[in-house]
């Protein structure tokens, strides 16, 4: 009886944790590609892993891909722009982005197929929908395009190179995007509900740590 009792919960707790399953990404989770390059290409060739941050700088536009897709999702992270003047070569707004739900058949390009939390200073919270993807937002259809933007609908960002925290719940086309615990924004019936993530770099000096992903099996609430 004993047995069976102990055999029934090691199930259980299997069961469980298939259910909700947490991943912290380490550098062989991604691979990278850049707008100069036809290959992917090793992530530690191209971006610099450190000090447990991933730190995108230098001459080379484009992202880390993870090599999995993902759906139904909390996906959390740290980003800060990097302020270190020998990385700085310019004083236009720092510009760069978080991308899910890009489909596993499609083609690396820049920028790929997919939605984007877009990272922008002073501006961080907008989505993009990249490539034709669609949603809903406050009630009304994205049109369809290859860049859309649909502006966030509230500010939280840090001050100038602190630490920012970025959550994207991801259930089935209902997408909520958290900048630094406050919601920003949200829409439902998105076109592209699965897909590998994407960690961008448009030339702007960025830092990214802390990277996790936890499987869901319910909407939030």
């Amino acid at each position: 009886m004993f047995k069976k009792t102990a055999l029934a919960f090691a199930l259980l707790l299997l069961l469980n944790s298939c259910a909700v399953q947490d991943k912290n990404f380490s550098e062989n989770d991604w691979y990278a590609f850049t707008k100069t390059n036809t290959q992917r290409i090793k992530p530690s060739e191209v971006y610099e892993f450190t000090d447990e941050m991933i730190r995108m700088h230098g001459d080379n536009i484009g992202y880390l891909m993870t090599n999995k897709s993902y759906k139904n999702f909390e996906l959390t992270l740290e980003f800060r722009w990097n302020i270190e003047e020998k990385f700085n070569k310019g004083k236009a707004k720092k510009n760069s982005g978080v991308m899910y739900n890009i489909p596993a058949d499609s083609p690396d390009n820049i920028w790929p197929k997919g939605i984007q939390f877009q990272m922008k200073e002073n501006t961080t919270g907008d989505f993009i929908f990249l490539d034709n993807v669609t949603a809903i937002v406050n009630g009304k259809l994205v049109e369809a395009g290859a860049s859309v933007t649909s502006p966030k609908f509230s500010a939280n960002e840090n001050s100038y190179g602190e630490w920012n925290q970025v959550l994207i719940h991801s259930f089935n086309g209902k997408i909520t995007q958290y900048l630094n615990g406050k919601l920003v924004n949200e829409c439902v019936g998105a076109s592209s509900k699965e897909g590998k993530i994407s960690l961008n770099y448009e030339g702007s000096p960025v830092d990214f740590r802390n990277i996790r992903l936890k499987s869901i099996s319910k909407e939030e609430n």
